[in-house]
């Protein structure tokens, strides 16, 4: 829980926050009620980390996020977890490239922890921020460099949301490599081809464009959402990992695995399609 933080804090550090959590101060409340000065602490340390941690407990009842988006360095926001398990959409958005200045978003899904919801350019994509807003935390794959510029260009939004970007995350845990190869090192299985990527979905969104055939549609958002989906398990995969590495004091969080009802399906007559008319394999 993020309660248990003080490496923010200066010149304690990750030493300074390990010494007491062995001490038994595991929150900033059970510092703040601590009357004796720490041991490893000087006094003028000891009352600027009484002075932060009051500071910390009274934004925090009073749900002021921006507080902790502004004070803590975003390396550590992973730790956030816990407190809003339940209150992160975690969704994958694709493009029509890479390019900000020219592209733009066609699709985007999004899971909310119990099913899934689907945004499509020129039928409900405008649907997408309200949805958004009902959530604290935001969780994406390498959303900070891809999805959010688009998305905010295409709604005119500022994010100042929790964002838990699980690329960025892969990297603190040690892992490297795409989110379809992450889920091969975790052992997370995909229900449609590996090969199927980025690329593939610019060409999907090209067909359906050109014909209006909803077996092109269809096929693109069940890979879209295939990438939404996964995120929730990877996080809390991740989180448990740095939750050992980092010697927190929390239990474990367990993943319990869901049955989603997915209402797309990917048609391998339209891959065979896309694999004859661009020239890559995608089946």
């Amino acid at each position: 829980m993020i309660e248990s933080t003080f490496q923010h804090i200066p010149n304690i550090l990750r030493k300074g926050e390990i010494r007491l959590w062995n001490s038994g101060i595991t929150t900033w409340q059970k510092l703040i009620n601590t009357s004796e000065k720490h041991p490893h602490f000087t006094r003028k340390m000891w009352q600027a980390l009484k002075k932060e941690c009051i500071e910390c407990q009274q934004a925090w009842d009073q749900g002021n996020i921006n507080y902790f988006l502004q004070h803590f360095p975003e390396e550590i926001h992973w730790r956030f977890f816990p407190n809003f398990v339940d209150q992160i959409l975690y969704f994958d958005v694709e493009m029509t490239g890479l390019d900000i200045q020219k592209d733009k978003i066609t699709t985007i899904v999004a899971f909310d922890g119990i099913k899934l919801h689907y945004f499509v350019r020129n039928k409900n994509l405008e649907e997408f921020p309200r949805l958004m807003e009902k959530f604290t935390a935001i969780a994406t794959f390498d959303g900070i460099r891809t999805d959010i510029p688009f998305l905010e260009k295409e709604f005119k939004i500022h994010f100042d949301k929790i964002h838990f970007d699980l690329f960025s995350l892969s990297r603190l845990v040690r892992l490297s490599g795409g989110l379809k190869q992450i889920e091969r090192i975790l052992g997370i299985q995909r229900n449609l081809p590996e090969k199927m990527n980025g690329l593939m979905a610019i060409f999907l969104w090209n067909e359906y464009q050109a014909t209006q055939d909803p077996q092109f549609l269809s096929t693109l958002l069940a890979y879209n959402a295939e990438d939404a989906l996964h995120l929730q398990e990877i996080l809390f995969l991740f989180y448990e990992k740095l939750r050992k590495f980092e010697r927190i004091p929390e239990k474990k969080l367990e993943y319990s695995p869901k049955s989603i009802q997915l209402d797309n399906i990917a048609s391998k007559d339209v891959l065979q399609i896309i694999n004859l008319k661009y020239g890559s394999e995608f089946l």
